[in-house]
């Protein structure tokens, strides 16, 4: 089926007027979208609190450090290998020198702060406009790296 010359021009005044002027109101849209919940999350240079309080945990004798993953941070999407390291950063003086982290006995240890894992290790999730992005590819494998999937 041929398309008449009116087509054609109904075609290209599309492509050239109205598409640009969509992408410019989806890009405000999504720039007031991301105001707001910059807006609602605390900054980064403010001096608040963290959200998760400070806590220890004083394992049982004979417990290991996976075993105290799994009593403090079971539900984390973190992969096991990150949340040792994270509880070894976090509690230098309480583990064994030697090639696997053994707890110390009688040691209280700090939890790492969950909440501070996971933006630390977990970028933010692409929105389905920026998929085409090579930024956007590279964070979502970033985040496959660490995140543990069952």
């Amino acid at each position: 089926m041929k398309l008449s010359p009116r087509a054609h021009i109904a075609t290209l005044l599309f492509v050239v007027v109205l598409m640009p002027c969509w992408l410019t109101a989806q890009a405000q849209v999504q720039a007031q979208v991301q105001a707001q919940t910059q807006a609602r999350a605390p900054s980064a240079t403010s001096s608040a609190l963290p959200t998760q309080e400070l806590r220890t945990y004083k394992p049982k004798p004979g417990e290991s450090l996976d075993r105290v993953i799994a009593n403090t941070m079971a539900d984390s999407p973190l992969r096991i290998e990150l949340l040792r390291q994270a509880y070894v950063e976090s509690n230098p003086g309480a583990f064994l020198q030697g090639k696997a982290p053994q707890l110390r006995k009688n040691v209280a240890l700090t939890v790492p702060n969950h909440e501070q894992l996971l933006k630390r290790f977990l970028p933010p999730l692409p929105s389905v406009d920026a998929a085409q992005n090579p930024a956007v590819r590279s964070s979502s494998e970033e985040r496959r790296r660490w995140v543990q999937y069952p």
